[in-house]
């Protein structure tokens, strides 16, 4: 897992080590568990609080993370001649239906 955030993350640095350190910890803990809350995935209350420190903090920012994944899935995508991109919107409505 370590393996693939620093691919995954090779044209992102905050300017600071432990900020890019944090964001390869949490990545690795969020894809271990996906569909997990943060301290679901986190494991304990310390890591939780770094997890959300990491959030909160002005030198960190979504938008450079989401960055630098597309860059690593354009990257990705470019060794190959096709690229699927599927999407599934199927919604599910139990609205008056019983268990």
């Amino acid at each position: 897992m370590k393996q693939w955030t620093e691919e995954e993350f090779e044209t992102l640095s905050f300017g600071d080590a432990r900020l890019d350190r944090r964001l390869a910890i949490l990545t690795e803990q969020l894809a271990q568990n996906p569909g997990s809350s943060i301290p679901q995935a986190c494991g304990d209350w310390g890591q939780t609080q770094a997890a959300y420190r990491f959030l909160a903090n002005e030198d960190t920012s979504g938008e450079a993370v989401l960055e630098a994944h597309a860059k690593a899935s354009m990257k990705r995508m470019s060794a190959h001649q096709v690229v699927l991109c599927l999407q599934d919107t199927t919604e599910l409505n139990f609205e008056g239906k019983q268990a």
